[in-house]
């Protein structure tokens, strides 16, 4: 099999911001190539901004979609030639390779599986429930680049990273952090994917202005959850947020003024109204009573 091109760049190439590439022409988007392992179709990339905007747009028509990123020089970028494992909860191998790329899209069907990565000698693993209809996303963050020659940024190649947001007097932002979005000038993050993941918005959670939290009931217990849609919408019904959700937390920071949060899973809706203040975090949770089949 010919060797695709992609795989003659380094890593330091492969590093991607999701805001290079604006002001020039676009092609038409295309996806890399759909490929199987076993029963399990699959598809790895995200080189260059093209290929990264087709992958976005395919992720809910995959069970599960993966990111990879890394913090250099207080930047998040993105990954490629990371080596990934998914493992059914028989502990069965269905799904081993190495990412072409920082996103993976993979088509399995419902179950709990184990998503393990490793990267600059570091594992992460995640724990995912898929449900039927329901795409789940996840994001695996590495809190720095790897030492090795191959994996370091020269001042050409290094990512652009996002706005910052004006975190109220606060000290430098943390590394485990989840990758920084902006939406209609709204800038947010949702994550919460692993426990120092987890702690880190917990902690930077008072530096903005929404702060929201998702639950569910499954089996008699108490679960955080990924993967549900959430709006936030003005007092004049604009919608300033329209997002899937990366993780059991979404941070915002949202002017002052009296918004309308919308969230859905296992096709219920829960709906909450909140007054953001200048200076202070509006917190709202949203816990469903039962969980998805």
């Amino acid at each position: 099999m010919e060797k695709s091109p992609r795989r003659r760049y380094t890593i330091a190439a492969l590093l991607f911001c999701g805001v290079a590439g604006i002001g020039h022409a676009q092609a038409p988007a295309a996806l890399p190539p759909l490929q199987t392992q076993g029963e399990v179709s699959y598809l790895s990339g995200g080189i260059g901004s093209d290929e990264v905007e087709a992958i976005k747009a395919a992720r809910d028509r995959f069970a599960l979609s993966v990111s990879l990123s890394a913090r250099s020089d207080g930047r998040d970028v993105y990954l490629a030639e990371v080596p990934l494992t998914i493992r059914d909860d028989t502990g069965r191998t269905v799904l081993e390779l190495v990412s072409q790329g920082p996103y993976l899209l993979a088509q399995l069907p419902p179950g709990r599986y184990e998503l393990s990565a490793s990267y600059g000698g570091e594992e992460k693993k995640s724990v995912i429930r898929l449900a039927a209809g329901r795409p789940q996303r996840v994001a695996l963050s590495w809190t720095r680049l790897a030492s090795d020659a191959n994996a370091t940024v020269p001042a050409a190649a290094a990512s652009v990273a996002p706005p910052a947001v004006a975190e109220r007097g606060a000290p430098a932002r943390d590394p485990a952090l989840p990758p920084l979005n902006a939406q209609g000038g709204v800038p947010y993050l949702s994550g919460g994917i692993g426990s120092d993941e987890a702690a880190a918005i917990k902690a930077a959670a008072s530096r903005y202005s929404l702060s929201v939290t998702l639950s569910a009931s499954e089996d008699g217990h108490g679960v955080f959850i990924a993967s549900v849609p959430v709006t936030v919408s003005d007092a004049s019904g604009a919608t300033l947020l329209d997002i899937v959700t990366d993780g059991p937390y979404l941070l915002a920071d949202l002017p002052p003024g009296r918004y309308v949060v919308r969230a859905r899973y296992a096709e219920q809706d829960k709906t909450a109204t909140v007054n953001v203040r200048p200076g202070q975090t509006a917190r709202l949770s949203f816990a469903w009573s039962t969980t998805a089949r």
